[in-house]
């Protein structure tokens, strides 16, 4: 994949034309509210998008479909000639566009303000930008269109450097440290000896790090550096339950194997995970070699459940899904598979393939041969359906050209086809109404129509309220005796359509970001409705009730904080996990049962803490755009959001002043604020020294609450939290990771171990 990294950041106020053979945009200041947005494609579709909003830098690279920029382009070819870029005048927090060397050797400039205002498709760019940089915002583009890397992290300094916690272990106070390359350990605060930990090969990286209990159990929970979260008795030292690391699944598919509902899930990287769909129990891993997937599809051929993996590496995988086993290793295709389907016929199966070489090939599942490869599109393909017309199999296919083909199986030749006359056409189906085979075709609209594929005749449309966003996805299959479809749209919504009335059955909220992926498995007693999201989440929905799943898919990056919460209301203690990926996890801390997942955003987040408002079970999390914001930690409904600029919040702690539940955050700059909750009014603001904050604790220590930090230049610092009124400060040997009052004074953990002040 092409990552767009050799294209340098275009720094504010520069003058300069785009990259040779490229465009860029520029868009407002980093003191706007949104601020600054540079947006820079070469002629080769890689793509780079920056925003920056003050000292906040979010950095995003991947590539476009080539379908994309060829319309960009088409549209500034139609437009009015932008001028030199020495020749512009204007300018301020207006939007420029240059494109060099892509429309003719010179350079070429719009500018709002200036004498050549950005031409229309300067709205899609922007749009464009906003949806790389922000994955959890509704999609204005088909998500086919935008294929990213690996996140730039916001929080890559929490990579590689030491992470500490304070607790107690076998009733004694104790404490975990992790040193890069050294693995993590458990050792007893009075010097007595270790309590268990791993060595350097312990397969976890570690970025976070807690201690807590459930029950009778005393835990200790770490998260690594690949989004993994592991459980540990920590008395026992033995492994309660974990996440695999990677990333979490903008592919899904699902199906019944042996009876049992299952969901099958990818990322971007990783491997392919199974889950069971009533539970969310992890059930396993179908390895990619850490590749990821685009996309996913199961199929009951003959008396096997198998499921197909492919993606950017152009390969596609096939698994006997009850076994695990790998079955096939089919190569052939050029560049990125986007869709696949399979086609039963008795005893054997065809699978489809095909993606951004525009070519489909035909697979025999029995031996791996290729059958056939059919050409006709002209852009990447991104629907395949089978079907039976007068008895014999075709193959309907769909692509960004704007066609839609069909094909037949046994010759490998074109059947039919026509323009669609919609755009982009981006998700296919195939359904039977009325005993004849109808093809249901999404597209960049969102439109979601119906056609004949004999006639290759438009029969009608589903047409859903309100604002339309892209149809990104789309899946078919008979629930109750009656034909449905479940689409995926760019603002995040599901909806379940009834094929035959093309009226809504059911509507699901957005949640997780624009849908890339559909599943749809229905039978007899069970039914489920599967959705991978561009921000990794999966949802499951039951299609004829309102009972919702919630899959624990790793966090799409480093894990930033852990934090354990105590039982409330009879309910279980609880692990909150938050990530690089802006993504907040809360689970049974004793079984690992996914409870609630919470998005803070684009970026990742720097500070987490649990603790009691009002009696709740209360999160707050930091953003890496300088916002802290609360959750009710047993429900997931939203608080208060807290504008805590400038300086990004590095750590967070609650407490309480008189009859007032509080909050602190310790900041980049060394300051610190506290908060009144639940409403985040600002309560003091206290001045430390300038290096930024790694530790706080709150104690209350005879009806006066202290407060405790440390910062990264090794200083101490204790404050009268009611007055604002600093009474110590101390130079330490050690940075302060971990801090804690005991009954023999204050606990700091550091790099090298632990001291006692």
């Amino acid at each position: 994949m092409s990552g767009g990294a050799d294209i340098p950041p275009l720094e504010q106020g520069t003058d300069e034309g785009g990259p040779a053979g490229g465009l860029r945009l520029s868009t407002g200041s980093p003191e706007l509210p949104g601020g600054r947005v540079e947006l820079t494609v070469a002629a080769d579709g890689s793509l780079r998008a920056e925003r920056r909003t003050g000292d906040i830098r979010t950095v995003r690279t991947g590539r476009l479909d080539p379908g994309l920029l060829g319309r960009v382009l088409g549209a500034l070819r139609g437009a009015a000639p932008g001028l030199p870029p020495e020749q512009v005048t204007g300018g301020g927090a207006g939007r420029r566009l240059t494109v060099t060397g892509l429309l003719g050797e010179q350079s070429l400039t719009w500018e709002d303000g200036g004498a050549a205002p950005l031409p229309g498709v300067g709205n899609a760019l922007e749009a464009l930008a906003a949806q790389v940089l922000d994955q959890a915002a509704p999609g204005r583009l088909p998500t086919a269109l935008i294929i990213l890397d690996q996140p730039d992290p916001v929080a890559a300094e929490a990579v590689g450097r030491p992470t500490a916690a304070l607790g107690t272990v076998a009733g004694r106070p104790a404490y975990a440290l992790a040193q890069p390359g050294e693995g993590f350990g458990l050792a007893a605060l009075d010097g007595s000896g270790t309590l268990g930990g791993s060595d350097a090969d312990a397969g976890v990286q570690p970025t976070a790090m807690a201690l807590g209990s459930a029950g009778e159990r005393e835990l200790f929970a770490v998260g690594g550096e690949d989004g993994a979260v592991q459980v540990w008795d920590a008395v026992a030292g033995t492994l309660l339950h974990s996440t695999a690391g990677g990333e979490g699944a903008q592919a899904v598919a699902a199906g019944l194997v042996e009876g049992v509902p299952l969901v099958f899930s990818a990322g971007r990287a990783g491997e392919v995970r199974a889950w069971h769909g009533e539970d969310g129990r992890a059930l396993g891993l179908l390895p990619v070699g850490g590749h990821g997937a685009a996309v996913l599809c199961h199929a009951r051929c003959a008396d096997l459940d198998l499921v197909a993996a492919a993606g950017d590496d152009a390969v596609v995988r096939v698994w006997d899904a009850s076994t695990g086993e790998q079955l096939h290793l089919l190569v052939g295709h050029t560049d990125r598979v986007t869709v696949l389907a399979v086609l039963s016929l008795g005893d054997q199966a065809v699978l489809a393939s095909a993606g951004m070489d525009g070519v489909i090939r035909l697979w025999d599942l029995a031996t791996g041969q290729p059958v056939a490869a059919l050409a006709g599109h002209s852009g990447s393909v991104t629907g395949l359906a089978f079907l039976t017309v007068d008895g014999e199999p075709q193959l309907a296919s769909c692509s960004l050209d704007g066609t839609i083909r069909t094909w037949d199986v046994y010759t490998g030749t074109a059947s039919g086809g026509r323009p669609a006359e919609r755009g982009w056409l981006t998700a296919l189906a195939a359904v039977e109404l009325a005993g004849a085979p109808v093809l249901a075709v999404g597209d960049e609209s969102g439109g979601l129509t119906l056609w004949d594929p004999v006639t290759a005749r438009p029969l009608g449309s589903c047409a859903a309220p309100g604002e339309m966003f892209p149809l990104n996805a789309l899946a078919a299959a008979e629930l109750d005796g009656r034909p449905v479809l479940a689409a995926g749209y760019g603002d995040g919504t599901l909806r379940l359509w009834d094929a035959v009335g093309r009226t809504e059955l059911r509507t699901a909220a957005p949640e997780g970001g624009p849908v890339t992926s559909v599943a749809l498995c229905a039978a007899a007693d069970r039914a489920l409705i599967v959705c991978g999201t561009a921000t990794g989440a999966v949802r499951c929905l039951d299609p004829r009730g309102a009972k919702a799943l919630t899959v624990p898919v790793p966090h799409g990056g480093a894990v930033t904080g852990l934090a354990f919460g105590e039982p409330v209301d009879g309910g279980p203690a609880v692990l909150v996990s938050a990530g690089e990926d802006g993504t907040l996890w809360v689970r049974e801390a004793l079984g690992g049962a996914p409870l609630l997942r919470l998005a803070a955003g684009p970026h990742a987040v720097t500070a987490l803490a649990v603790g009691l408002v009002a009696g709740r079970r209360t999160i707050a999390a930091a953003g890496g755009d300088g916002v802290v914001r609360l959750w009710d930690g047993s429900d997931g409904r939203p608080g208060a959001e807290i504008a805590a600029a400038p300086g990004r919040v590095q750590v967070l702690a609650f407490g309480r002043i008189g009859a007032s539940d509080v909050l602190v955050g310790g900041r980049g700059d060394g300051s610190l604020q506290v908060w009144n909750l639940p409403d985040g009014a600002v309560v003091s603001s206290l001045t430390g020294g300038d290096a930024p904050v790694h530790s706080l604790v709150c104690q209350d220590l005879d009806g006066e609450v202290l407060l405790a930090a440390g910062d990264a230049g090794s200083t101490l610092r204790l404050w009268h939290l009611a007055s604002g009124t600093l009474l110590n400060e101390a130079g330490l040997d050690r940075v302060p990771l971990a801090i804690a009052f005991g009954d023999s004074g204050l606990h700091v953990v550091g790099p090298g171990g632990a001291t006692t002040l």
